[in-house]
C-alpha cells in the first residue's frame, strides 16, 4: 500500500472525531473548514486506526490499513455490565485439567481475543506461541525442573545470588528469593520422582508470550494480552492459569527455547497453560486490593 496519509474530500463530512480521538493531534481542521493532516505530525503517527475506526463515512485512510481487511463493524449493544461482571467473577486459575486435547479452532479463537488486547504503542510487539502438541509439553517438563533444581543450589551461594541478583533485578530476584525457592524445595523430590507436575500441571496445550528484547513496553503488553487470553478460554469453556515460572525456565535453557521455536532476540514474558476444567467451583473469591485512596 502507497505510504501516504489520504482524506478522501469527496465523502468526508468535517465532522472532527477523527482530529478528536488522534492521540497524537495529527489531524485537524485548516483554515477553509476541511479535515487535513498536520505534515509536521505524520511522522510521530503510531499508526494505531483510531481515526479509521471513528470516521463514520470511511473517508480516512492511514498507511498499511485497509477498510475491507483491518476493521470489522461493531455489534449494536457494546456492553452489558451484568454479562461482564459475571465473566470475570466467575473465571478462576484452573490448574486441574481433563485428559482431553483442546481442538486447534477453540485456541484460534483464544489467539483472536487476544490479538484485540490493546498495546501500549503499535505496531504490536506481542509474539505467540500455541502448544496444542502435549507430548512437546511433558519433553519440556524434565528441562524445567532441571532448571530449577539448579536455581535452589544456586540461591545457597552469596557469589551466585549477587549475579542472580544484577542480572534478574530486584523485582524478578525478590520473586525467586521470596516465593519460587521455597516453593521449589518442597516440591523437587516429588518433581524429580515423577509423582507430580507443578510447573505444567499436566495442561493438555499452553500458549507462551514473547516479544523481541529491544521493543518498546513489550511486558506490559504481553501481560494485559495474557489477560485477554484468561478471559476468551473462560468464555469458550476452558481453564487457564498463568504459570510465571514457565517462562524464566525457558529463557535460560538452549534446549527450551529450540523446542519453543523463541528467537535468540526474544524473551519469553508469560505463559498461560490451557485446557478443559477437571472441577466446577461453586463461588468466586472476594479479594481487595492493597489499597485504593480517592482524591
Amino acid at each position: 500500500m502507497e505510504e501516504s496519509w489520504i482524506i478522501d474530500a469527496a465523502t468526508c463530512k468535517a465532522c472532527g472525531l477523527c482530529g478528536d480521538v488522534c492521540p497524537n493531534r495529527s489531524i485537524h481542521k485548516d483554515a477553509s473548514g476541511k479535515m487535513v493532516f498536520r505534515s509536521d505530525r505524520l511522522a510521530t503517527c503510531i499508526r494505531c486506526g483510531q481515526c479509521m475506526a471513528v470516521c463514520p463515512t470511511q473517508s480516512m485512510h492511514v498507511p498499511g490499513f485497509s477498510y475491507e481487511r483491518d476493521f470489522i463493524d461493531l455489534p449494536k449493544q457494546t456492553g452489558s455490565e451484568s454479562l461482564f461482571f459475571d465473566l470475570i467473577t466467575s473465571r478462576r486459575a484452573v490448574r486441574n485439567f481433563q485428559d482431553k486435547p483442546v481442538p486447534r479452532e477453540l485456541l484460534e479463537k483464544i489467539v483472536r481475543a487476544i490479538a484485540f488486547a490493546p498495546p501500549s504503542f503499535t505496531p504490536i510487539k506481542t509474539e505467540l506461541v500455541v502448544v496444542q502438541n502435549t507430548e512437546l509439553i511433558r519433553r519440556a517438563l524434565p528441562h524445567m525442573i532441571a532448571f530449577f533444581d539448579f536455581m535452589v543450589g544456586a540461591m545457597k551461594n552469596p557469589v551466585m545470588q549477587l549475579m542472580i541478583s544484577r542480572r534478574a533485578g530486584r523485582e524478578k530476584f525478590n520473586v525467586i528469593r521470596q516465593h519460587m525457592v521455597p516453593l521449589m524445595k518442597t516440591r523437587l523430590p516429588d518433581l524429580k520422582a515423577g509423582t507430580e507436575d507443578t510447573i505444567t500441571r499436566g495442561a493438555p496445550a499452553m500458549i507462551l508470550f514473547h516479544a523481541n528484547r529491544d521493543a518498546e513496553n513489550y511486558r506490559a503488553d504481553a501481560y494485559i494480552a495474557l489477560t485477554y487470553g484468561f478471559l476468551a478460554a473462560h468464555a469458550l469453556g476452558l481453564g487457564g492459569s498463568a504459570m510465571d515460572i514457565i517462562p524464566p525456565a525457558i529463557e535460560r535453557s538452549k534446549e527450551l527455547r529450540a523446542m519453543f521455536a523463541i528467537p535468540d532476540t526474544n524473551e519469553v514474558v508469560a505463559s498461560m497453560i490451557v485446557g478443559y476444567p477437571k472441577y466446577r467451583y461453586q463461588r468466586a473469591i472476594k479479594r481487595d486490593l492493597h489499597s485504593v485512596t480517592w482524591l
